[in-house]
């Protein structure tokens, strides 16, 4: 019989700007909630979020990195 691997998933650190107000609602609500872990809000909100923008799409692997600064406003 085959055992499961508990070891735990590599995590990486991803530095990100959020609003104010939105750094200090999730605050509030992970202050209030025990339970809740400021990345277990994020990493959840995003899982919802990228199941319904890969729905029905297949994304190919990218072929480097992602590219570094602001988007240029002629995208």
């Amino acid at each position: 019989m085959k055992q499961k691997d508990l070891s735990p998933k590599r995590k990486e650190r991803v530095t990100l700007s959020l609003s104010a107000d939105m750094v200090e609602r999730l605050r509030t609500v992970v202050y209030w909630s025990p339970k809740l872990t400021l990345t277990g809000v994020v990493e959840s909100a995003i899982q919802v979020s990228l199941k319904k923008l890969e729905k029905g799409k297949r994304f190919k692997k990218r072929k480097g990195k992602l590219p570094v600064g602001r988007p240029r406003k002629d995208q």
